[in-house]
Order: C-alpha cells, then structure tokens, then sequence
C-alpha cells in the first residue's frame, strides 16, 4: 500500500524466523515526530535498491512514530544488515527514527510491543531471543538506540510483549 517497487526475490535466501531482531534507522528525520510514512519507506527501498544493492528493504517491518506498522521485505526471506551479523533466522523491526537522542514514543513502544507479541507467537520465538541489533553485533552499533536498548534491558518491552502474548 506504500507503493513498493518489486522486490528481487531470485537474489533472497529463504529462511525460518526464529529471532525477533530491533533495529532503528538512525535517522532524525524533518519535521519529527510527524513524518510521513510512506515517502520514508519509499526513501529506504531507493536507498536500499540503488545505493546498497540489496534486493529489497533489509527489515520485514517498520513503526512509525504515530505507531503505523508498515510492511517491508517479505518475512520468508532473510534481511540485510549494513554490519557482520547473519540476519538469517531473525525477523527484522526498524523503529523508525534515531534513538539515540530522543525517547520512544508511547504509540511506537505499543505498536513495537504488539509486533514482537504477533511475531513471537507465530513463529514460537521465545521471548528471550526479542534482542537488539547490538546484541549481534557487539561493537559495530549501537543500534537500536539508548532509548529501545534501554527498554530491552529493564525488562519493561518483554513485559509488554509477554502480556500481549497471554
């Protein structure tokens, strides 16, 4: 619905999801928190197409700060990742937006949430392995960001996800 180029399926690796990976653009987007959407996704898949040669989007989803889910790579296809990790097993969450220097939304953190839950339940990912991109690839990011990063540590994402799950 976002108006998506095709993607190069003949070029993707098929694979089982059995990881929950988070990730954030690191972007600190104009005219923030109210951003459109679709011209972002849009932005991303060119980016992705034409500069770093990937067949499609690298993440399967992305939330908005208004906490819109939007639909990237198909999820029966692994990702891509701009560092060493094997994003092969992993479903891919981009948040979109930097935080590192600002704090999650309370729309982004319910849909982030929700997302997990629905992941997680689908494809039986124990709630342990919802981790952040950092956690892959320690050393080369600091991806997430503080402000997600920060949720996964506390503990209060993974309480919200397992509430959404029961």
């Amino acid at each position: 619905s976002w108006g998506a180029h095709p993607a190069d399926t003949n070029r993707m690796e098929r694979h089982r999801i059995r990881r929950v990976t988070l990730h954030h653009s690191g972007v600190d987007y104009p005219g923030w928190p109210k951003i459109d959407g679709l011209q972002r996704m849009q932005g991303l898949q060119r980016f992705s197409l034409d500069q770093k040669k990937w067949p499609d989007i690298p993440y399967h989803y992305c939330v908005a700060p208004d906490g819109i889910i939007y639909a990237g790579r198909d999820p029966r296809f692994a990702g891509d990742t701009n560092t060493t990790y094997d994003p092969t097993s992993h479903a891919l969450i981009e948040v979109l937006g930097n935080y590192d220097n600002r704090d999650l939304g309370d729309a982004q953190f319910e849909a982030l949430a929700k997302l997990s839950a629905h992941l997680a339940t689908l494809h039986s990912v124990p709630i342990n392995d919802i981790r952040g991109h950092r956690d892959y690839a320690p050393g080369e990011t600091s991806c997430p960001g503080t402000s997600i990063y920060r949720r996964l540590e506390d503990g209060s994402l993974l309480r919200r996800v397992s509430q959404l799950m029961q």
